[in-house]
């Protein structure tokens, strides 16, 4: 969340502290105490939206790192085995071959150093029996770094399926804190009509006065009242479609700023693609039934493509929703 968002949402949890004084007052005012409820409602949403993103991304980000070490350290140790053997048998071009070191692995391009871990398993297995019983290149120390780099590439894609739950719920933000700033506002213009009631039955200035208090919004730095710098909805394009429909969701031909986060909600998978003018179809992208994919635009067709079509796989229907963001 921005600085902004989490001084709305700040603002309203002060106030629902102010008004658990004032019991008697809500209870005498429906209209208020409905406004109150609402706020209530809408501040623990935006808190439970908050902690989807913050706990999601750091389970599977840890997972991720885990199974990276543990790839980097099988792969440290069979490697120093293979090197060995080259060593010994003056083989200086398999000793390079061989050669995958732990800083290698752990610190270097994530799809590049799964393929050098898996090649470097193949080449080691491929030695003679009697060499890698020699040398103890068991069958375990060969395919402890090939399992890690599987494990890596599971929690790869969890970490991506994490961010993307966490970025949709964001979706919902704008329009939660939207409505808790409305609840205040409603309450704060409900009080203020009340602040001049002397009533001694009830504390209605005294009231007023507490929320004013409460719902102030606390020194937010210049810089963070500026609008977000950080990725921008574009359009959210709503997909629904009967079996074997292709439908066009946009006429826009959307540049390398832009990532496109696809919900498939259907049950089969829906692919997406960017047609040329004259309708031709590029290759479809399919987008996994019942997941979030985000996509960048380079993967849906040529430069030269210019009309997004979406199109559900096989003889179902489905809906979707594609979220455009402009991310530069």
């Amino acid at each position: 969340m921005t600085a902004q968002e989490t001084s709305i949402l700040d603002s309203g949890q002060r106030v629902g502290l102010a008004v658990k004084n004032y019991r008697k007052e809500l209870e005498d005012f429906p209209p208020l105490q409905d406004a109150e409820t609402a706020r209530a409602e809408l501040v623990t949403a935006i808190e439970a939206q908050q902690a989807t993103q913050d706990t999601l991304t750091a389970d599977a980000t840890t997972d991720k790192e885990t199974a990276r070490e543990q790839m980097a350290q099988a792969t440290a140790t069979l490697s120093a085995k293979a090197v060995g053997y080259a060593l010994a048998t003056n083989q200086l071009g398999l000793k390079q071959a061989f050669t995958l070191s732990y800083a290698d692995v752990r610190y270097g391009e994530a799809t590049e150093d799964v393929n050098h871990v898996r090649d470097l398993v193949k080449a080691v297995a491929a030695l003679p029996a009697q060499v890698r019983k020699d040398y103890r290149l068991s069958d375990a120390v060969i395919q402890a770094p090939a399992d890690a780099a599987q494990l890596f590439e599971d929690a790869d894609d969890d970490q991506t399926d994490a961010k993307a739950a966490p970025h949709l719920a964001t979706l919902a933000l704008p329009e939660l804190l939207r409505r808790l700033s409305a609840a205040l506002r409603l309450m704060e213009a409900l009080l203020k009509g009340q602040s001049t009631d002397t009533d001694p039955a009830f504390k209605w200035p005294a009231f007023y006065a507490a929320f004013a208090d409460a719902n102030k919004r606390r020194g937010l730095p210049a810089r963070a009242r500026k609008a977000s710098s950080g990725p921008r909805i574009v359009r959210t394009l709503p997909v629904t479609t009967a079996a074997g429909t292709a439908l066009q969701l946009a006429n826009t031909n959307y540049g390398p700023a832009y990532t496109l986060t696809v919900e498939n909600r259907a049950a089969v998978p829906l692919l997406l693609w960017m047609a040329q003018k004259d309708g031709a179809k590029t290759t479809p992208l399919p987008c996994p039934a019942g997941a979030v994919t985000v996509l960048t635009r380079d993967k849906l067709g040529p430069d030269t493509a210019c009309y997004l079509m979406g199109q559900f796989e096989g003889a179902a229907g489905g809906s979707a929703t594609v979220v455009v963001r402009r991310v530069v």
